[in-house]
């Protein structure tokens, strides 16, 4: 094993004590094995899948729908410099700045192979869900699932880019939008202003709803104008004819409906958020309209790349999204003023 200085046997780390409670503990640390590598933690965000175990009592948590042990560190947003390689690692290097994709798959399957370990065929394993997650001082990763930061790209944005700044980036991408076009997002939490900021970047029209005046307010103050309440949306007003694309980060059914009836004749809906319940007419909804739908989960880590590069040439201005970078120790009130509804992005932070 190459090392620049011998590992911790225990680091800090986050712990879901008791329901909507959060302790910093002891946790163990191993050496790394073949393929692994050992990350000094510098920014870990926290999502909106972090806060849904907040929730939860131990005893729900091991039987949720994703269930997870109540002694995994959450957070699977991580970003962090590389302090040790295991066996057999010659990419990334000791001291490399990356970013980790949060689903680890076997690397040999076909869908491992092309990148896209969230649909390993032998069952990914997930930072924060079933292994440790970037809430701790120093983390065991594996290799294949880092991204290389460049200088222009911070810490706290690369850990944003390792989930809710690429799923946006992809959003898009699937769309299929196209420069000087409109979007509507659907919900302006951080992966819907993750939205507007990689729409600005593109050249397109970005329009944003949510029911949240606080939400609203902060848009703006981002400089994202054209941000509307939700409830009694008239997208005739705002864009006569309907929106070209509508991205749809709310998860819940209201936002799933709006983003259908919104958009026009040819267009595409991308649903992104998660949440349970929809129901679609086909005929008039979809069929008559010629109108495309398509379901997105995460990114693969060649995308998560791309992702990463772009943000830097094109200077996407995802910093300002995130608002509250806190320490470890003050990381159970970080969760307590997330669940309080926050708006923004947190993130646990080492620098």
């Amino acid at each position: 094993m190459t090392t620049t200085t011998a590992p911790a046997t225990t680091v800090r780390a986050l712990r879901f004590a008791a329901k909507e409670k959060v302790a910093v503990v002891d946790a163990p640390l191993p050496e790394p094995g073949p393929g692994e590598l050992i990350l000094d933690m510098k920014a870990a965000g926290l999502c909106g899948s972090d806060l849904h175990y907040f929730h939860m009592t131990h005893e729900e948590m091991r039987h949720a729908t994703q269930p997870r042990s109540p002694e995994m560190t959450p957070g699977h947003e991580i970003a962090g410099v590389v302090k040790a390689v295991g066996p057999g690692v010659n990419h990334p290097r000791v001291g490399d700045r990356v970013a980790v994709q949060h689903y680890s798959g076997c690397g040999q399957c076909e869908s491992c192979r092309r990148g896209w370990d969230v649909h390993c065929e032998r069952g990914a394993r997930v930072y924060s869900l079933n292994r440790p997650g970037g809430c701790q001082d120093e983390l065991v990763v594996t290799a294949r699932d880092c991204v290389v930061l460049p200088d222009e790209v911070s810490f706290p944005v690369g850990a944003f880019l390792a989930c809710g700044a690429t799923t946006a980036y992809q959003a898009l991408l699937r769309s299929e939008v196209k420069p000087g076009e409109t979007v509507v997002v659907i919900g302006v939490g951080p992966v819907g202003l993750a939205v507007l900021a990689w729409a600005k970047a593109f050249g397109l029209r970005a329009i944003g709803t949510d029911p949240s005046p606080e939400r609203r307010a902060f848009a703006e103050r981002l400089g994202y104008s054209d941000v509307h309440d939700s409830a009694g949306f008239d997208i005739g007003a705002v864009v006569p004819g309907g929106a070209n694309t509508v991205i749809d980060t709310s998860g819940n059914v209201h936002g799933r409906r709006t983003a259908v009836e919104v958009v026009k004749t040819w267009g595409t809906v991308v649903f992104v958020g998660l949440g349970p319940d929809f129901t679609i007419d086909p005929v008039p909804d979809l069929i008559m309209r010629q109108v495309t739908l398509r379901g997105m989960f995460v990114f693969s880590v060649p995308l998560m790349m791309e992702a990463v590069a772009e943000a830097a040439r094109l200077g996407v201005d995802l910093a300002p999204i995130i608002t509250s970078v806190s320490s470890i120790e003050e990381g159970p009130d970080a969760f307590a003023d997330f669940a309080a509804g926050s708006v923004g992005k947190s993130v646990i932070g080492w620098e």
